[in-house]
């Protein structure tokens, strides 16, 4: 057999057999980090469906862009379902309607550039602190995969993941709160109430997010200190 032809077959059994090798150690550093990098995928699969879905409605005149912008302010629910309008003193600026059904609806007919901008602002921020999350959740666990589970950057890499759960969420509702009592208090006369400023960060920070920081903070402080102890053993041998 041709000398050059052994040396060809050999260089292809090489790179097969490496090629095979490399599968190997990447499904051992996958399964490490499973179910939870698959669940990482789909949650970002199911994000950008989202958002194509989202933009598809705004370019069929629907979201932020419909001819009409609605918004609720559901503390006034404390009046009663069916109460008069004129019994709390609710009036609407010209263009819009208002009713009250348990909580007060107000309607634009013809909504400003600043009123689609706000109803864009009790939406977006909580998308935008979700696909950060996938973001750092998935640096994470490629993290994970390639210096092992207890190193200082996987140890940094969750407490940059906990406290942006915590201070994102915090964030978010406090801008989505802002934005949406803004939208209401821009459609009545004489009406202005930020309650949802105050009591939304509360109310979307606890109990999972809260926890679910807290866990990853500790989980941090807890493989630091393992990284550092398996420095100083290696360190000693």
């Amino acid at each position: 057999m041709n000398v050059g032809l052994i040396a060809i077959i050999a260089v292809l059994l090489v790179l097969i057999l490496g090629s095979i090798a490399v599968r190997i150690q990447e499904a051992r550093s996958r399964r490490l980090t499973e179910p939870l990098q698959t669940m990482t995928r789909m949650f970002g699969v199911l994000l950008l469906l989202g958002l194509v879905s989202r933009a598809m409605d705004a370019l069929d005149g629907y979201g932020f862009l419909s001819r009409v912008l609605c918004a609720n302010y559901p503390s006034v629910g404390s009046y009663g379902s069916y109460s008069p309008i004129h019994k709390i003193g609710v009036t609407g600026r010209p263009g819009v309607t208002v009713s009250i059904n348990g909580t007060l609806q107000t309607c634009a007919s013809h909504p400003t550039a600043g009123q689609r901008t706000l109803v864009v602002l009790t939406q977006l921020p909580q998308t935008l602190v979700w696909a950060a999350v996938l973001l750092l959740l998935w640096q994470l666990l490629r993290t994970a995969s390639q210096t092992g589970p207890f190193t200082a950057q996987l140890a940094a890499g969750m407490r940059r993941l906990g406290w942006l759960i915590i201070v994102g969420t915090v964030a978010a509702a406090a801008v989505r709160g802002f934005a949406a009592d803004q939208l209401v208090n821009s459609m009545l006369k004489d009406w202005s109430n930020y309650d949802d400023v105050f009591s939304a960060p509360m109310g979307a920070l606890f109990p999972i997010p809260a926890l679910a920081g807290a866990a990853l903070l500790t989980f941090a402080r807890i493989i630091g200190a393992g990284a550092v102890m398996d420095d100083e053993i290696k360190a000693t041998v």
